[in-house]
């Protein structure tokens, strides 16, 4: 097993948002934040909640009424994975600008997505798999579907932990989707424990202040608009904070994963 010490990188990640909060966050507002925050509030208003109780029915009919909401939504989540390539990039390269930290985000994003497309059709199949012999057995009867969920769920946990290194390899070598992905699959050979446990901290840590700081911020901005006679901008700015927080959730991630990969032995080639 290799030695991962959750501390060191910890540290690490902490000292470089010190550091650099000043480029950190407008980074992660312009291309985290902004992009979601103007489809939020270009959407109809009952996308959130039919996305929350996961409607699925009333999801589709809201897209089909809506038709841009699709490209719309395909070109926001274009920018944000462009972003999180940009916040690596900013952590992981020394003595980088923002533009250059940008620039470089953008012209690996094409790597980055064609990842992830072979990862959702690698998962596609790993899926249908286990669901074909759950059904052999006969697990999956009676409603047992509940089963593969879960299933579906650890599998999708695990897959994304041993490759939680993926963007830092792609941003830090010149290397195709599969050369990268096989890559930042050994690089996490033999520490997929130490990265769960130190994921799972931030995870929920940096979950507790999102939501505590998104209702706190929110209600109060909410009364204190409702009370200086501007009541319908109290929820847009409630939006504004929750996206902010939320950028700024994924920007820290992005940049412990970058203290993972230098704790795992990764390199810098061809930047």
């Amino acid at each position: 097993m290799k030695s991962v010490s959750i501390e060191d990188a910890f540290q690490s990640a902490q000292s470089f948002v010190a550091r650099e909060w000043r480029l950190l966050i407008p980074l992660a507002f312009a291309l985290l934040a902004v992009p979601q925050l103007a489809f939020n509030l270009l959407a109809p208003m009952e996308l959130a909640p039919a996305m929350a109780k996961g409607d699925a029915q009333l999801v589709m009919a809201i897209f089909q009424k809506a038709p841009w909401l699709s490209p719309a939504a395909i070109v926001i989540q274009l920018i944000t994975l462009a972003g999180l390539l940009a916040v690596t990039a900013l952590a992981l390269v020394p003595r980088i600008s923002v533009s250059e930290a940008i620039s470089l985000g953008f012209r690996r994003l094409f790597v980055l997505v064609a990842a992830l497309l072979l990862l959702s059709l690698a998962m596609l199949v790993l899926v249908t798999l286990i669901a074909t012999a759950l059904e052999l057995v006969h697990l999956l009867a009676g409603g047992q579907m509940l089963l593969l969920a879960v299933v579906a769920v650890i599998v999708m946990l695990a897959l994304w932990i041993r490759l939680i290194a993926l963007p830092a390899v792609i941003v830090a070598s010149r290397a195709g989707p599969i050369a990268s992905i096989r890559l930042a699959w050994d690089l996490s050979a033999g520490a997929f424990w130490p990265l769960l446990g130190c994921t799972l901290i931030y995870a929920i840590g940096g979950q507790v202040v999102v939501l505590a700081s998104t209702f706190v911020l929110g209600a109060v901005l909410v009364l204190l608009c409702k009370a200086a006679g501007a009541a319908a901008l109290g929820p847009v700015l409630a939006i504004v904070v929750a996206s902010l927080a939320n950028a700024l959730f994924w920007a820290g991630f992005n940049v412990l994963a970058v203290a993972f990969y230098r704790e795992l032995g990764g390199s810098i080639r061809g930047v």
